[in-house]
């Protein structure tokens, strides 16, 4: 089990990261589902709100702090408070 955890700290050595793709998006590291429909998802991080906007836009993974949306993304914006 230390192998696993070792390699998971390895390779999430981030406060968090966003991977961005032609058809969704992977979000590490969020604290807050803020928002959820088809057209809007807001997330909340740690210094900043992330702000995803598109069509048919859904949940297909979800973690406690791990996330993965599907859908036509059109606009993704960062919201520094």
């Amino acid at each position: 089990m230390h192998i696993k955890e070792s390699l998971i700290n390895f390779l999430y050595d981030k406060d968090y990261f966003i991977n961005i793709f032609e058809n969704y998006i992977h979000v590490f590291n969020f604290r807050e589902l803020k928002s959820l429909s088809s057209k809007k998802i807001i997330l909340k991080l740690d210094t900043f709100t992330l702000d995803i906007e598109g069509n048919d836009l859904f949940i297909t993974k979800m973690l406690p702090n791990e996330v993965l949306i599907k859908g036509s993304i059109s606009k993704v914006g960062f919201i520094y408070e």
